[in-house]
């Protein structure tokens, strides 16, 4: 029986979570100016409307890719089970935004789905499919995680002086940092904490990965020492501490070498993230559109 109270007899499910945030609850990942204030953005309402308008096309679009793939499929709205997690999460981490508590959400619910199901997949919403390969059979999911890194994209961040470092809490390289400082203060070298940053838009993993990852276990104390790191300078600049943030990506790179977790990296035409200013290659199997530009890819939905 799934967290829905429902049976089912397939061995594999795809999802998606589909939870608006009240306005009030937006939160505000700009960059930081040279003078060591927060820009404002208008990211997270753009975002939100972005999602109320091509939600249902876009789950049009995976509800039948995941048919293709002998699949469930289920969207993940804010119901019951989300309200009492996010509950959960507000009183035990209340420093932690309702965007951030969504993306907590999901590795939950692939906790959940994993004790009914041998396989499971994540998209995103804003994730478009483009292709009939079944992405269950085309990736190693029984020997290791699939998930996508994004270790390019933390380039910049990962060589600029630390004095002009100006990302935002969002950018890759902020969560390089952030979970190089974990592994360093968990008594990992160097060498060890020099780790891979991830995208989680898109995971597959059969059930036994999902529970040898095991993301929740000692979460509470994780994001204490996410706290302390946070307020700690002796390490590292304070332009770099500054953009910690208690985000899932973060403790997924941690989790993974802490629980010795083979990762399947996905491709890149399995995983093209559409980012404004950077090419895309146009036939790619999936869109990750992170820039919300759904309009470019209306043909697909």
């Amino acid at each position: 029986m799934d967290s829905q109270g429902l049976w089912s007899l397939a061995n594999r499910i795809t999802f998606t979570l589909n939870v608006d945030i009240d306005d009030a609850d937006l939160d505000n990942p700009g960059w930081w100016n040279r003078d060591g204030t927060q820009a404002s953005t208008d990211k997270s309402m753009i975002t939100k409307q972005s999602f109320l308008e091509w939600s249902d096309r876009i789950i049009l679009n995976q509800s039948k890719y995941a048919s293709l793939c002998d699949s469930d499929y289920q969207v993940r709205e804010k119901d019951d089970n989300y309200t009492k997690f996010k509950v959960w999460f507000r009183e035990s981490f209340p420093k932690i935004s309702e965007y951030d508590i969504i993306n907590f959400y999901k590795h939950y619910c692939m906790l959940e789905y994993s004790k009914t199901y041998d396989e499971v997949c994540y998209l995103d919403l804003d994730v478009i499919v483009n292709t009939s390969e079944n992405i269950f059979d085309c990736h190693d999911i029984h020997n290791k995680f699939a998930c996508g890194e994004q270790n390019s994209e933390a380039l910049f961040g990962k060589n600029v002086r630390p004095d002009s470092y100006n990302l935002c809490i969002r950018n890759p390289a902020s969560k390089y940092w952030n979970t190089f400082a974990m592994l360093l203060d968990s008594g990992y070298s160097k060498e060890e904490s020099d780790t891979d940053v991830f995208n989680t838009g898109i995971m597959i993993a059969s059930s036994d990965q999902i529970q040898k990852l095991n993301y929740f276990d000692g979460l509470s104390d994780i994001i204490d020492d996410m706290f302390y790191l946070k307020q700690d300078t002796s390490l590292f600049h304070p332009n770099i501490v500054r953009a910690f943030n208690y985000d899932n990506e973060t403790i997924f790179a941690y989790k993974r070498v802490l629980n010795k977790v083979d990762i399947d990296y996905i491709s890149e035409d399995w995983h093209q993230r559409v980012i404004d200013n950077f090419p895309y290659v146009e036939d790619s199997k999936i869109f990750h559109v992170i820039n919300k530009k759904f309009e470019m890819f209306s043909n697909l939905m």
